[in-house]
């Protein structure tokens, strides 16, 4: 029996502020169903989570590393993927632009009395400094 893995992505841009402490204004939101076209949008979400990519812009302050979380819900009190830190690599040619990646492969599933609305959210706090929370994209698996 052959069996096939399908992969998700789902990106969003963000305009925030980052410092060096989560804040419930810093978050970006993932409708993790939007992209199932079988599935109705906000359905609760099942998956394996297998990859974060965070991209920040406007580096200042001496920021070198970046702690990412993800929460089942706006609070961050429900945590799904506890605090991960990776180091920033910035760009080439421009030194005040950086990414990072995490490879997750965490099964997901919206329980523990989350509202079960198919989103997740994506927290992201410096070592030091500012950065501004530009863009990020969830891959995952069915």
């Amino acid at each position: 029996m052959n069996t096939t893995t399908i992969y998700h992505d789902v990106v969003q841009t963000g305009t925030e502020t980052l410092g060096t402490a989560f804040n419930t204004t810093d978050v970006m939101t993932f409708d993790m169903t939007s992209v199932l076209s079988y599935q109705p949008s906000k359905a609760n979400f099942h998956g394996f989570v297998e990859g974060i990519h965070i991209r920040v812009t406007s580096i200042a302050g001496g920021a070198t590393k970046l702690v990412m979380r993800v929460c089942l819900d706006s609070d961050g009190d429900m945590t799904v993927i506890p605090d991960t830190e990776a180091t920033l690599v910035t760009g080439v040619t421009t030194a005040d632009s950086g990414c990072v990646g995490y490879s997750v492969r965490l099964p997901i599933f919206q329980i523990l009395n989350a509202p079960g609305n198919g989103n997740l959210f994506l927290f992201a706090k410096l070592d030091a400094g500012t950065a501004v929370f530009s863009q990020a994209c969830i891959t995952w698996s069915e």
